[in-house]
């Protein structure tokens, strides 16, 4: 199974925040991400581990699961 991953800005926008607010919660540790030369990329699960964590509910549907 292929784990589908979002840049910052992609994931600000499922999440309706500003990039900057993504960045902050990576560097407080609040959202892990993998960090690929300049770049991070935060997978699917763990975008959606955050959101919820904030008072969010379900992002993806279950049949959006690759």
């Amino acid at each position: 199974m292929k784990q589908q991953a979002f840049s910052i800005k992609d994931s600000a926008i499922v999440i309706g925040v500003h990039p900057d607010t993504v960045r902050r919660a990576i560097k407080s540790g609040k959202l892990k991400a993998a960090k690929i030369g300049k770049d991070y990329r935060i997978a699917k699960t763990e975008l959606e581990r955050y959101f919820k964590a904030m008072g969010g509910g379900d992002l993806f549907g279950e049949n959006d699961s690759q």
